[in-house]
Order: structure tokens, then sequence, then C-alpha cells
């Protein structure tokens, strides 16, 4: 399929579509094992199907009618029902079969299904491939009713080699493709399907995804051998190349010299993220960056001193400009921009940039208290936290969104900043995303959870809750960015506590008419929900992480540790019988509540063994440090709940008895819960 340019970032996913789809076709049709040939390039999404059966291989179908007792009579005749099965599926019922279902008999007749011919099927479902293209965007062209990320311009579908019919609205199926926009100006005519790869190189195109990029990796290993000098060909600038080229051609550049005095992620982001070039660096000093650059261009050799410096003039005005905004920033303390935060709005009713700042900061605060740092710890992390947003407000980074972070160290250690200080204001934006880095500097770490913390408490206090697939503001990653932290930094903090933090902050300065209860439990779920995401994704069991989550014990670091210890504890079988015992008392307390406020009276016992699991309930440790102490704790209760259950009747006909039971068993309850809800636990060959 042939169509106007397609974005880059959307070529592989359509065409890995296109792929799953046409898979599937061959396992629904019992085609064999088909092997699926994927092409790509801007201007085309192709499959070759390789090794497909001339035809569809015979086969029975067995078809289910309705159950005996309606399809025959008492008499053994046959009903309207068995009738009409048998007229629907023209066949004979004498060949029915009487099979028995869940104890209930139906009837069955097999019929032989003659295969049909692999070019009709392609016929008949090749089209509803293009009908489940997805794309983030779709447009439609002229008067037409098709939806497609780009129009179509021409269709080849070929079985060997014998056009099939196929049309997109104005567009029918043909041998005819088209070549290199400027290269091949002649419709390419394709004999045979399997002729398709070769035709269109020789028409200039590299139809195969993998091969250009391969030929793009070494038309620049040649450049890096020739120059002397090495190229960072990142994996995503790549991909996005070699889905910007068809017949991609590598060639060298470079800008003045006077341009290295810009930061170099100020340079690599003009060259990488807005024109595609790769950035040049000294081959033996690997961060040295060069005043040169790769570039990869959709044509052949012809001309390339021209496409050359057309394409430093563009860079060389893009360098300007950021040159310009470098020098003007410089101009001005953080306070300036700090200052001009004032006059941004963060969230339309919760307040400005600035505002946000002064947030961030207050939570900075509590949450480096709560992690006991030194004042002077506490002093630096009060300055990241003032100073983690001023860059927000100045010319360099209006100009390259990608730079916030990166261009607030590079100004404050400019202006002699502690060092600290400057990382932190960097690396507060840690982690981006799933598998991302953490921040390295301890001081940083409460500036990015009050700053996520944040984020999440004026969303959904302004009720802009992710629902489905939407989260335009990625709260969910805020959310999960939050886990990482804790988590991933081993940081012994409570999200109930920190959710309060954030909505007391927020509340106390703009004032909002707020339900203070609802948005925590609202914050506080969501959290949790992230939580449990990334529990699973360390490959913890389901339930295990259920027991953990239910419980009431909200540290997730405490939370990850125990569900750790559980899943290696899970199959012995002393540890089930240790469960099995607390969750008789357990599950007797749910059934029969009594008032939280109720107390056990010691003096009410009548039987050894209430005074012996008394004697266990009672020195019960509040706090558990370990989930180590916590499985030691529950192998004392073991005995003595087994005992007690074996030895005496808890419902006793006397009300004040077995009320004093009960109390034993809601308070061992409660111990459980407060760690973890034991009833979520799920053992081997249950």
């Amino acid at each position: 399929m042939g169509l106007e340019e397609v974005p880059a970032q959307m070529i592989q996913p359509a065409a890995e579509q296109l792929r799953q789809c046409a898979l599937q076709f061959c396992k629904n049709h019992q085609l064999g094992e088909v092997q699926v040939r994927s092409f790509s390039t801007p201007r085309r999404l192709a499959l070759v199907l390789e090794n497909l059966p001339d035809q569809q291989p015979n086969r029975t179908k067995e078809l289910k009618g309705p159950p005996l007792v309606i399809a025959q009579t008492p008499e053994g005749e046959w009903t309207k029902a068995a009738e009409g099965f048998a007229r629907k599926h023209g066949i004979d019922l004498d060949a029915a079969e009487i099979r028995k279902i869940g104890g209930k008999a139906y009837l069955f007749v097999s019929r032989n299904v003659a295969g049909q011919s692999t070019g009709s099927l392609l016929k008949d479902n090749a089209p509803n491939w293009l009908q489940q293209l997805s794309f983030p965007k779709n447009m439609r062209w002229g008067s037409y009713r098709t939806r497609l990320i780009r129009p179509v311009r021409w269709l080849v579908f070929l079985w060997n080699g014998t056009v099939l019919p196929l049309s997109v609205e104005n567009v029918q199926s043909s041998r005819e493709t088209r070549g290199h926009r400027f290269l091949c100006e002649t419709p390419v005519a394709l004999n045979h399907a399997k002729e398709y790869e070769a035709a269109l190189e020789q028409a200039h195109v590299v139809a195969d995804p993998d091969k250009r990029k391969q030929r793009i990796l070494d038309q620049i290993r040649e450049l890096e051998g020739v120059q002397g000098f090495r190229v960072e060909t990142e994996v995503e600038l790549l991909d996005e190349v070699t889905n910007l080229v068809e017949w991609p051609t590598a060639l060298v550049g470079e800008f003045d010299e006077r341009f290295l005095e810009l930061p170099p992620e100020a340079l690599v982001t003009s060259m990488a993220v807005h024109q595609r070039y790769f950035p040049v660096y000294d081959a033996r000093q690997s961060n040295l960056l060069l005043n040169r650059f790769v570039t990869v261009r959709n044509g052949d050799e012809r001309s390339l001193t021209t496409v050359q410096q057309g394409n430093e003039r563009v860079l060389r005005a893009r360098l300007s400009d950021a040159q310009f905004f470098f020098n003007e920033d410089r101009k001005h303390a953080p306070e300036y921009f700090l200052a001009k935060g004032g006059q941004a709005v963060f969230f339309q009713g919760r307040g400005s940039q600035q505002d946000r700042g002064f947030r961030i900061q207050q939570l900075t605060e509590r949450i480096a208290e709560q992690l006991d740092f030194s004042p002077e710890q506490r002093q630096q992390a009060s300055r990241i936290a003032e100073l983690c947003k001023f860059d927000l407000q100045t010319q360099m980074v209006y100009e390259f969104p990608e730079l916030q972070g990166v261009m607030g160290g590079h100004y404050a250690r400019l202006l002699e900043e502690p060092e600290v200080v400057c990382r932190g204001i960097r690396e507060h934006y840690l982690p981006g995303y799933a598998g991302d880095a953490l921040p390295q500097n301890l001081q940083t770490v409460p500036v990015a959870l009050a700053d996520r913390l944040d984020q999440l408490a004026v969303a959904f206090s302004l009720g802009m809750i992710p629902s489905g697939s939407a989260d335009p503001f990625a709260l969910r990653r805020a959310a999960q960015g939050v886990m990482q932290l804790l988590l991933g930094l081993q940081l012994e903090l409570c999200s109930q506590d920190l959710v309060a933090a954030a909505v007391e902050v927020l509340t106390k300065q703009q004032n909002p008419d707020l339900e203070t209860v609802k948005l925590h439990q609202q914050l506080a779920g969501f959290l949790l929900q992230r939580q449990r995401w990334q529990l699973r994704e360390q490959g913890l069991a389901h339930d295990v992480v259920e027991a953990v989550l239910k419980g009431e014990q909200t540290q997730p670091l405490w939370q990850l540790r125990m569900a750790q210890y559980l899943e290696s504890v899970q199959s012995q079988p002393s540890f089930k019988l240790q469960v099995e015992a607390v969750l008789r008392a357990v599950n007797l307390s749910q059934k029969n509540p009594l008032p939280p406020e109720f107390a056990v009276n010691p003096e009410r016992f009548a039987h050894k063994a209430e005074h012996a699991l008394h004697v266990v309930v009672a020195a019960l440790p509040d706090h558990i440090t370990s989930p180590e102490s916590f499985m030691e704790t529950l192998a004392q209760l073991e005995v003595p709940i087994t005992r007690f259950f074996t030895e005496i009747l808890v419902m006793d006909e006397n009300p004040e008895t077995r009320h004093n039971r009960l109390g034993l068993c809601q308070w061992i309850s409660a111990w459980s819960l407060q760690h973890l809800d034991l009833r979520e636990l799920v053992f081997p060959g249950e």
C-alpha cells in the first residue's frame, strides 16, 4: 500500500499491526507455517507471505445442536428443533451423534468442509486488515469516508502473479508500485509477488527497515573510519531516521566552533531532536563534542555538497538562536525567573508556577525531616526545591522544552551554587519512566517526591483523574515515579503520610473549598494502584501482592519486603498451618464482630486454653520491624490458637463468656490485619 509520507514514529506500529493481522489470518484458516515478512518506508506499508499453500486443507467441522430432550421425543422421533438444525446446516439427522457435556446430552453432527483456495481467502480477508489499522491520529481526504493516517496513492495485491481485487475509495489494486520519489520516475510493474523487495531495490528503495537501518549504520561506521571521530547512534534517533528515508546516504556537516561554548545538551538537542542529526564526538575523549554532525539524506550521492551546505545553514540558524537565548538568560539571577513564574499559571485555580515552587519547597522540608536529614542536608534540599523550576521561565527552555532541569543545573553552576544543588535541579526529574535512573544525591530525593506529589494533589483536587487510557497530564507516570523512588531507593516512608502532607500544603496555600478526606482517599488509592502494578512487574504473585496491600501497613518498602519473604516461605507446610490457625480466629471475628472498644476480661476465663492464648496475645508486639519478626510471632500463635479451638467452644451459650472468647479472636484479627491480610494467600494445591 502506497501512501503520502507517514510520520516516522507511526510506521513501525502500523507495520506490526498488519503483520499480526496476517499471522492471525493464517492461524484461523489453518494455512500452516507461513513466513510473514513486513516491509515499510515513509511511503509504503507491505507484507509478503511466503510458503502459503495453494488451498486451505479440508477439515471436519463439529456442529453442536439442541439438547437431546428438545431434539427428540420420548418415542425417539426427531422434533422440529432437530429438523430445523439439520436444515440450517444441510445435514442428515441419521448421521447425528449423541454426546454428553456436563452430564447433559446434546445432538452433534460432523460435517466435512472442503478447503477454499488461498487466493479467494486473501481476497475476502485482506480488506479487513486495512480497516483494522489504528493510528494515534487519522485523516480523511477529499469527500471520501475512509480514515487513515495519510491518503492512499496506490495498491499492490498479488497472489503469486495474479492481481486480486482490492480498493480503498478510488484507488484500485494493480501490479504497479512506485520507486523512490526522485530517483525513479516511472511505475514499477511486478510480475510476481516474490519480486517485490528486489524490484524496489532497483528503484532505489530499501523496503526492509532492518536492512535500511543496517545500511545507515554501515555508512556511519565507514565515515568514522575515514574521519577519525565517533558518532553517537542513539537507538531512538536511529529508528526515527530509518523511517524518514527510503534510500539512505550518510554525509558529514560542520558548524562554527564558537557554538561549542553552549552546554553540550543544547547542542545535542538542536541536532538530534530538532534536526535528526547524529552528534559527533572525539574518538579518544568520548564526552568531547566536536563541531561536526552526521545526517542521512533520502537519496543518492549526487549533489552531496549542496545538501551538506543546506543542512549546515539550517543548523547554524538554530544554534544562533540557542546562543542568543543562552547569553540573555545568563544576564539574570534565578530570583528574576522565580518572580516571572508568578505570571505563569500552573493549573487554573491552583496558583502560579511560583506558588507551586513554594509548595514543593514546603513539602520537601517535611519529607527531609521524615528522612532524618542533617541540618546541612535539609538546607541543601530546600535550596534545590527553591530553584528546581526556575529554568522553566528562561528563554532557552522556552525554545527547547526538552532541556528543563538540564539548563537549570548549568545556570546554577555558572552562578557558583553548590554542586549538590546543581545536580539536584537536574536530577529531580528522575525517574522519567519505568526503568529510568534514580537521583544519585540523597538531597534530591525529597524534591523529586514533592514535585510529583504536588502535581497529583493539584490535578486530583480539580477532578482531573485519569480514566481508561486517557492521561493527558501524565499522572500515572508521576505516581509511578513516587513508587520507584520509595522502593528503588529503599525509603522507609509511609505513602499515607506523604499524601496527607501534599494535601495539607496545597490546602493551606490555596485555601480551596476541598473535601480533604475524599481527596486523600483518591490520591492514596491511585498510588496504591501504581504500587500494585510495580510489585506485579517485579514478578510477585497476585495473591501475595493483595495480601500485603490489603493490610493496614502503608509503608511501601515494608510491603515489598514482606511480599518477597512471603513468596519464599509460602510453599512450607509449617507456614500454611500457622496461617490456617490465625485465619480461624480472623474468620470467626469477622462473622461475629464486637464493638472496637471491647476489652477482654481475663477474670472470666474458665479454661487453661483461654489463659494460655491470652498470655501470647497480650504479648503481641504493636510494631513489627521485619518480615522475619512477623513470621516468628505467627509461629508462636499456632499452638495456643489450635488448642483454644480444640478444647473449648467459643460460641458459648453464655453471652459474657462468648464475647470474652470472641474478644481474643478479635484481638488476633486486628493484629494480623494490621500487617497483612492472610485471607488473600493461596497455597500450592488449593
